[in-house]
């Protein structure tokens, strides 16, 4: 038994449910506690990128997250040498205990935010668009570059694993041919540089998928891409957790325009603790909100059925979440403006490595 296990068996026994109180029927989560449940939980089965936290996070925090996870995510745009390094070691460090699933890198951009003007169409080809391209190129290059330094530095072979991307700039017109070949040839500039500099990474974009709409049909394909970009995986914003079928039907029906492409993964991208929160009016009556401290028990079932096999073997009862490879949190962890996001967390990891138990976290059977 390593050192992490041992101290983690005797922590188990001697204090199951320490530091956390309650604020009328809510259980908050002291820091201590926050710490010590994230020390007591076993590695999600599968590698789990997300928004990038934020720099100034306890080392042991991420250390937790990125053990927990499989990842150390960080912002391609903004990222310093300092913190690549940080990054980097870290990874090391968990490799050195012989996981199951090292340890590595995501890097998430936004493209088309940088430097293309916000007032241009995505049929533009003057110097805005060259320079949003070559700014991508550079960072990403000087990205690899750190990493490699740290890697000689830690005698490690730490590896960027996946570029997440949100583009959400542009979108498709109905009626428009030269418009959406543009936007098209736009995003595939950007995963061309991306698969250039990370040939072993996955190139995993958000919003590429289906989602309920106020459509005739009730549900629609996201307008941000055309549907004849390269496409390595579909994704769909899984962004209201507690409304269990609404979820598993967003997923299924990604996986279905996925067959109509011939494209096998679907990525869930995942709101703990926050979402889209309905209004009264109709369905497009909806806001997203940071702070959504539903039920708890649906992030659990949701880490359940996202990782474990025999849900996404029963596809019409669940969802055939056995496409799932890799998943992506949005929100980022431990944000300020999601405060139960790590309570949520908890919950989602336990139902994933099926720890039967929320009493903790104030679910009551």
């Amino acid at each position: 038994m390593n050192r992490h296990n041992l101290l983690k068996s005797m922590i188990l026994f001697l204090l199951p449910a320490a530091f956390c109180y309650g604020n009328g029927d809510k259980v908050v989560l002291s820091e201590a506690d926050i710490d010590l449940k994230l020390f007591i939980l076993e590695p999600l089965p599968k590698i789990h990128y997300y928004w990038p936290v934020s720099v100034d996070i306890s080392e042991q925090r991420l250390y937790e997250l990125a053990r927990i996870t499989h990842s150390v995510c960080i912002a391609g745009q903004y990222v310093t040498i300092e913190h690549v390094d940080k990054c980097v070691y870290i990874c090391a460090r968990i490799n050195k205990t012989s996981p199951s699933v090292k340890c590595s890198i995501g890097v998430n951009f936004s493209p088309w935010a940088m430097k293309f003007s916000k007032d241009l169409p995505p049929t533009y080809r003057g110097p805005s668009y060259y320079e949003e391209i070559v700014f991508f190129d550079t960072r990403c290059k000087l990205i690899k570059e750190w990493i490699n330094q740290s890697n000689q530095k830690y005698n490690s072979d730490v590896k960027v694993t996946a570029l997440t991307l949100d583009a959400e700039r542009f979108h498709e017109k109905s009626n428009d041919e030269q418009w959406n070949k543009a936007i098209c040839e736009a995003l595939n500039e950007i995963h061309h540089k991306a698969k250039q500099i990370f040939p072993d990474a996955r190139i995993e974009w958000y919003g590429r998928g289906v989602g309920q709409s106020a459509g005739k049909k009730g549900w629609s394909k996201s307008s941000i891409w055309t549907g004849k970009e390269i496409l390595e995986s579909l994704s769909c914003s899984l962004y209201s957790v507690p409304e269990i079928e609404r979820i598993r039907e967003t997923y299924r029906r990604t996986a279905k325009l996925a067959d109509t492409l011939g494209v096998e993964d679907v990525t869930p991208w995942i709101a703990l603790a926050s979402g889209y929160r309905r209004g009264i009016n109709d369905l497009s009556d909806q806001e997203f909100d940071f702070s959504w401290d539903y039920d708890i028990v649906y992030s659990y079932l949701l880490g359940r059925e996202i990782n474990i096999k025999w849900y996404g073997d029963r596809p019409e009862r669940f969802a055939p979440y056995n496409r799932t490879k890799v998943v992506v949190f949005y929100p980022p962890p431990f944000d300020k403006r999601t405060p139960d996001w790590t309570k949520h967390f908890i919950a989602y990891v336990r139902g994933a490595t099926r720890v039967q138990d929320l009493k903790d976290l104030g679910y009551e059977q």
